[in-house]
């Protein structure tokens, strides 16, 4: 399974680092040059309540190449159709994507790849980036701190949602939500 995170900024660095950090294969995606530069040399220093370095696969967009089973979308949502719609040629026949954006955003990701491909995630952790290729955990390292909501779109249990809770689950406590909309 191709996994990504696009929008690697502090919230996704950090949930990269952890499904490296055990065993996972993912790319973490953003436009920050410096960001991803330091990604590449130094891996991903994770600070605060958890205290890691981990290596990580770390890319610039331009720098996509293949196609993605799952991508967890972490950009800001206003240019949801944009970013989406970039990400198309990069989402395998059958993949998905997965908001983990403030707001409500998996109506404008759902109008672009459609109900069946949009999945929505809510977090209940923070992240500061504090420098390049740094990020703090500013929750604290427990099951309970480090939560997530999962849901579908088309509210129905699919072999995607099961891959993104188990995923999920390497980091902190997924509730499936049953009525997710």
């Amino acid at each position: 399974m191709k996994v990504a995170v696009y929008g690697a900024g502090a919230m996704g660095t950090v949930l990269g680092a952890f499904l490296a950090k055990a065993g996972e294969q993912i790319d973490l995606i953003s436009r920050n040059e410096a960001h991803i530069k330091a990604l590449q040399t130094e891996g991903a220093r994770i600070t605060g309540s958890v205290d890691f370095t981990q290596k990580v696969n770390a890319l610039l967009p331009s720098e996509m190449e293949k196609q993605y089973d799952i991508i967890f979308l972490m950009t800001k949502q206003q240019d949801n159709k944009r970013v989406v719609e970039s990400l198309v040629p990069f989402l395998a026949e059958d993949g998905v994507i997965c908001t983990m954006q403030n707001g409500i955003p998996e109506l404008s990701v759902s109008e672009v790849i459609g109900e069946e491909r949009t999945y929505g995630c809510t977090m209940a952790w923070g992240a500061s980036v504090v420098g390049e290729g740094v990020v703090k955990l500013t929750s604290t390292n427990t099951p309970e701190t480090l939560s997530f909501g999962l849901g579908s779109y088309h509210n129905e249990t699919t072999p995607n949602l099961k891959e993104i809770k188990r995923l999920l689950s390497i980091m902190g406590n997924v509730t499936v939500e049953e009525n997710y909309y």
